[in-house]
């Protein structure tokens, strides 16, 4: 009995590997960000108006909230504070660095286990295509400091944006009372 066909069959998975593997590199690398309403650019060319150190991250962030926010983790389902949290007034904004990101007001109940909003303040969220575990899903950071915050998602029809903005509890903070003057909330475009 010959192994040659068996030889050849693992010889082809691996380049097939090798080659997907450089495929979704290709892909994660050209990815882009785009902000709500505003034009789209790449990674490289973003200078977040925040950037700190690793260690000065850490320092300032719970271990918690550095996995999440500064390493793209995400907290177990229904378990952060904000998920069954409705206030009437005041708005959320980015825990790293206090970038206003999300009324009150767009907050909603979607079941999913995490924070959902459906409008985010204009030019608080910048997007960027994430191809990890097989699948196009499009992250969302904050525009002042790339914290990552979670997914948004689309075609769910829970409110009149058709967004679901999916955000960790642990990436936003809640801030009672008047909302800043001047931010407009928007969908993003995605």
């Amino acid at each position: 009995m010959s192994f040659a066909p068996l030889g050849l069959l693992r010889t082809f998975q691996r380049k097939r590997f090798v080659l997907g593997s450089r495929a979704l590199t290709f892909l994660t690398l050209t990815s882009t960000f785009r902000g709500a309403h505003s034009d789209a650019h790449t990674m490289s060319r973003h200078g977040f108006e925040v950037q700190k150190s690793d260690d000065d991250w850490r320092k300032q962030l719970t271990p918690q909230e550095y996995n999440v926010i500064r390493k793209k983790g995400t907290e177990p389902a229904r378990t952060g504070e904000y998920d069954k949290f409705d206030p009437k007034d005041g708005y959320f904004a980015c825990r790293a660095c206090a970038n206003p990101l999300y009324s009150a007001k767009a907050k909603f109940h979607s079941g999913c286990g995490w924070p959902a909003f459906d409008k985010c303040y204009k030019d608080s969220v910048l997007t960027e295509v994430d191809m990890s575990f097989g699948m196009r899903r499009v992250e969302i950071v904050c525009a002042k400091c790339g914290g990552h915050l979670g997914h948004v998602f689309e075609g769910e029809r829970f409110t009149d944006t058709n967004q679901r903005h999916c955000v960790n509890s642990v990436s936003i903070k809640y801030v009672s009372g008047t909302e800043p003057a001047g931010l407009d909330a928007v969908s993003l475009k995605l």
